[in-house]
């Protein structure tokens, strides 16, 4: 966040982000990332969080700090509706991991009730502008509820295929061109989600993802995405 925004909104954002620290970063997103990777992270956030606009540089407003409190609240809700795991099916799951998990999931989803709740208070006591502006975009962000198809960007196609570029990055890095790239989602994704060469080449431009360096070894047009 940048540091000329309002001190209460930096507070906000600053409990926000303090709940996320449950659970730990992916493995796939630590260190040093290559530009269009950055730029596949910053089209997912604004799918999640479209009222809060989360890929902009600048100061950030009343609105939409109150929309990042609405859409996290959201998916609070959304965790409660997800069922239990059934142990009959999941038999070999390593029950270690699966609680480890649940627990991490379990702070995340108090911590973050407790810094929205906190964050609700402190905007009531801002001047009405503030708080107006606040708690529009709030009930806006609300109301998108994450399993709604209608209300949600979760179901869109291009969702899913930025998902699995981020995934698996590094091995995109290593194909030679669009058409392999095209021809790697589908082996993951269906092709009607993933769509013809032209629309994958439209994504690449649109990412900055640039293929087929010079130098690259022949063997790597054989590589999956992981």
């Amino acid at each position: 966040m940048a540091a000329s925004s309002p001190l209460w909104l930096r507070r906000i954002v600053g409990w926000m982000e303090k709940s996320e620290d449950e659970i730990p970063e992916p493995e796939f997103i630590k260190g040093d990332l290559p530009e269009w990777v950055q730029n596949v992270i910053r089209e997912l956030l604004a799918t999640f969080f479209p009222v809060a606009k989360l890929n902009r540089q600048q100061p950030w407003t009343a609105a939409e700090v109150g929309a990042l409190a609405g859409h996290k609240l959201a998916y609070c809700h959304a965790l409660l509706e997800i069922p239990a795991v059934d142990r009959r099916v999941f038999k070999r799951l390593d029950r270690k991991a699966v609680s480890i998990a649940k627990k991490q999931v379990i702070a995340c989803f108090d911590s973050t009730m407790d810094a929205i709740g906190k964050a609700l208070v402190l905007a009531s006591k801002r001047p009405y502008n503030d708080a107006t502006s606040f708690f529009a975009a709030f009930s806006k962000a609300l109301a998108m509820k994450p399993s709604d198809p209608a209300a949600s960007n979760f179901h869109r196609t291009n969702t899913k295929v930025y998902w699995l570029l981020l995934r698996g990055w590094k091995s995109v890095n290593l194909l030679r061109s669009v058409r392999e790239l095209q021809q790697a989602l589908c082996r993951h994704l269906e092709p009607h989600i993933v769509g013809d060469v032209k629309r994958i080449e439209k994504m690449c431009q649109r990412l900055e993802l640039r293929l087929g360096r010079p130098g690259r070894p022949a063997k790597c047009q054989n590589r999956l995405l992981v």
